[in-house]
């Protein structure tokens, strides 16, 4: 269940993904930046968040209002 989908690639090597895991039979909503280790193996930085899955229409519909605000009518 942990296919990561590309969000925004930085121009310095880091790459933001979204994807949903598993922990202590939860599953959670990651937004998280990785980066290249020295042997150019992708590894998570602390940099991102985890919410709880029940959490993702609550983000949904904050992203939506986000967007109206920005997004010509």
């Amino acid at each position: 269940m942990e296919e990561k989908i590309s969000i925004h690639e930085k121009g310095t090597g880091e790459i933001v993904y979204a994807y949903i895991n598993e922990y202590k039979n939860k599953h959670y909503l990651h937004i998280r930046e990785y980066y290249l280790d020295k042997e150019k193996v992708e590894q998570p930085s602390k940099k991102g968040v985890s919410l709880p899955i029940e959490k993702l229409d609550a983000l949904i519909e904050a992203l939506q209002k986000i967007k109206s605000q920005v997004t010509p009518a």
